[in-house]
């Protein structure tokens, strides 16, 4: 198994897993900005497939980080330390996903997910920030500087918006109606 590991295999799995890693991180960033189409047809769509595209490359790092167990030389322990991080931050990315097809639902203006307009301004800027941190962290782990947003402020300035309108808003309806919104928002802030 070594010699077809090391000798045969043309490339290590630790650059497979980094690119599915890095490419399911920049898709992550685009779909915290979605939809960008108002038009429902077109951003549900658009959505399922940057959904199916995200949870291929989660899943194509799987496969190269078992591989990476058989692959020897010089680097090994450098690259199953790679290995160990990809796998944490993997779980990490897959809640915030999950947490993202949550919220996709607010920007979108489904049914029952209509935000009023503050918020949903708020939250705007907010998920825009959000997308920020993905794309931080892919640029970092290829060398590059990376600008990583400031989405604490704009998580404060969303959960004041929310307070305010709750606090504007005398029936139960509005205080009901972000029970499942905000804690989704805190949940990705993680």
């Amino acid at each position: 198994m070594r010699l077809v590991f090391d000798q045969l295999w043309g490339a290590f799995a630790v650059s497979d897993m980094q690119r599915a890693f890095l490419w399911a991180v920049r898709l992550l960033a685009q779909f915290a900005r979605e939809p960008i189409s108002r038009d429902y047809n077109v951003a549900a769509e658009r959505t399922y497939s940057l959904r199916e595209a995200i949870s291929s490359n989660f899943d194509g790092v799987r496969a190269p980080a078992d591989g990476l167990l058989f692959e020897f030389g010089p680097s090994r322990q450098q690259d199953l330390a790679w290995r160990t991080k990809f796998r944490q931050r993997q779980a990490q990315r897959r809640l915030l996903f999950l947490t993202e097809i949550a919220l996709w639902k607010y920007r979108a203006l489904l049914p029952g997910f209509e935000l009023p307009h503050p918020v949903a301004a708020a939250q705007l800027a907010f998920d825009g920030e959000l997308a920020r941190a993905p794309e931080a962290i892919a640029d970092r782990i290829e060398g590059r500087p990376s600008q990583v947003g400031l989405f604490e402020e704009s998580l404060a300035r969303l959960e004041r918006a929310v307070v305010t309108y709750q606090r504007s808003e005398p029936q139960p309806v509005g205080a009901d109606r972000f029970q499942s919104f905000l804690p989704c928002t805190v949940e990705s802030k993680t």
